[in-house]
């Protein structure tokens, strides 16, 4: 036992190394292994992030696409003149000098159109030959007055107070000083809704609605009455047009422009953002107030699915320029938009499966991608995939199931 503990040999040298060698090939194998953890757990959390952002953008997107026509004139009463944008992408959609062979049609705006692979030659405008998606509705803005509306009738006599007045609600009521139109729906008597003016009148604060119109009086013989819409518009700008309206496109911002607008890091170099760009009633030339959607964007096609007159059945068309207002509103049953991005940021540890991507439900519709010639330099380190959207918009004729 004394001779044990009295025993004051140590390790040799070779010992140690091997000991140490051991300890770099363990500690090695960790740290390689935990790299790996940490690295995926962060192309997850960005996957995670970017998912979110597209599924709130994309909601934004399809809310807009189920109001199309929401408030829209179908016809005019008389001729009338207003303004949209100068703005590019969305300046080719405008209806302001619209003509048609029925002139009943004439200047009327279109529920819905686009361009189809617009081209431009400054990506900081649109780029990759994406869509352009121009969308009508009074509820398309950002304002609280475009989410507002009520009802006048006919007072019908005898009545203590004959002067017909707006129906109020419990909540959410216009407010005096917000931009209103008022449109006369369809009766028996009149084919189609019309923007109801008094002269050259058709907008007004809420508080001097009486300037745009009001229903007639009637007495009990007559057994008539007559009804008008009153829509918010805008809650505090004289209205340069009787609708809101938003584009839709994908464009690069500039290095120059507000931090929250920027591509960000995690993006394909090749990519943009897709915006909604309200179309402004204040700007002297109907600018754009953009909100950013969804990024890491490269294209977006939009395809209709369109009503042939006297069928039941639908085919899809990338191009609805030829169609009227009218024929729009009749024909078409579904608007779907197909938006290439990716998930996450770059990952060198993945690779995309080919060096193509169909963005659209086929042949004739959309087009093929080529990721190897847009997609820049390690365009197939990227998860891309295609995003899908179908709404049916409830104010269309079309999309109503018959």
């Amino acid at each position: 036992m004394s001779t044990f503990l009295n025993n004051k040999r140590g390790f040799t040298l070779v010992e140690m190394i091997v000991v140490m060698l051991i300890f770099v090939v363990v500690i090695g194998i960790t740290g390689d292994a935990f790299n790996r953890i940490v690295t995926k757990n962060l192309s997850l959390t960005k996957s995670a992030e970017s998912n979110i952002s597209g599924i709130v953008g994309l909601e934004i997107l399809r809310a807009d696409l189920e109001s199309a026509g929401y408030g829209l004139p179908w016809s005019f009463s008389q001729p009338i003149t207003y303004t949209e944008t100068s703005d590019a992408p969305g300046a080719g959609l405008n209806d302001n000098n619209s003509t048609y062979t029925d002139d009943t049609q004439n200047k009327v705006p279109r529920a819905v159109i686009s361009i189809n692979d617009y081209v431009s030659a400054d990506p900081e405008v649109a780029f990759n030959g994406s869509d352009v998606l121009a969308v009508r509705a009074q509820s398309v803005a950002t304002n609280a007055a475009a989410k507002r509306w009520t009802y006048i009738e006919s007072e019908v006599l005898p009545a203590g107070n004959p002067s017909p007045v707006p129906h109020v609600w419990s909540s959410d009521n216009l407010a005096d000083t917000d931009r209103v139109i008022m449109i006369q729906p369809i009766t028996a008597m009149k084919p189609s809704n019309q923007l109801v003016m008094t002269g050259a009148t058709w907008s007004a604060e809420f508080s001097s609605y009486t300037n745009i119109g009001v229903p007639p009086v009637y007495n009990d013989a007559e057994k008539k009455s007559d009804a008008y819409i009153i829509y918010g518009v805008d809650g505090d700008t004289n209205l340069r047009r009787p609708f809101n309206r938003a584009d839709y496109y994908i464009r690069r911002p500039a290095a120059t422009e507000q931090g929250w607008v920027r591509l960000p890091q995690r993006c394909n170099p090749s990519t943009g953002v897709l915006f909604k760009g309200v179309v402004s009633h204040a700007s002297a030339d109907g600018h754009y107030q953009e909100l950013p959607l969804l990024e890491c964007v490269m294209d977006m096609q939009v395809v209709y699915a369109r009503k042939e007159p006297g069928s039941s059945e639908t085919i899809d068309a990338a191009d609805i320029s030829g169609l009227t207002p009218q024929e729009i509103r009749e024909q078409i049953k579904e608007i779907k938009v197909y938006i290439l991005t990716h998930e996450g940021g770059l990952d060198r540890a993945f690779t995309y499966p080919s060096a193509t991507i169909v963005v659209g439900p086929g042949p004739g519709t959309g087009r093929t991608v080529n990721l190897s010639t847009l997609g820049g330099v390690n365009w197939q380190n990227y998860r891309w995939k295609v995003y899908r959207i179908v709404a049916r918009p409830n104010n269309l004729a079309g999309s109503i199931a018959r």
